[in-house]
């Protein structure tokens, strides 16, 4: 992809980690909970987890702060060294950590939500 694109990308990203993560600490702060302390008992995260708002918005965050710390990274590696074979391996080795940070993170969702 172009870096244009990519960095627009990025910014729709930044956008929906802003507004999930705003979500995610209201639903501990004042959200459907007594408290904070009250937030963080295991039957209140199972319960949270298992509402499929809660889910949808984790995996928005889950999503969009993988892109934009992968893609981060990928920057700051692309600024140490130039070249084409070190380009090509960087945006493969992002990719890859990527898919397996999402994969993993997904993953703990759906066994959450599921109960298994």
């Amino acid at each position: 992809m172009r870096e244009s694109t990519l960095r627009s990308i990025n910014y729709l990203a930044i956008i929906a980690v802003l507004i999930s993560l705003a979500l995610h600490f209201a639903t501990h702060g004042f959200l459907g909970v007594a408290g904070f302390e009250d937030s963080l008992t295991y039957a209140s995260v199972i319960g949270r987890y298992r509402a499929s708002i809660t889910a949808i918005m984790l995996a928005v965050l889950l999503l969009g702060a993988s892109y934009h710390g992968l893609l981060g990274l990928r920057n700051i590696l692309l600024e140490i060294k130039t070249g084409r074979l070190w380009t090509r391996g960087v945006t493969i080795g992002t990719a890859t950590l990527g898919a397996v940070m999402v994969g993993w993170g997904l993953r703990t969702i759906i066994v959450t939500i599921t109960g298994a």
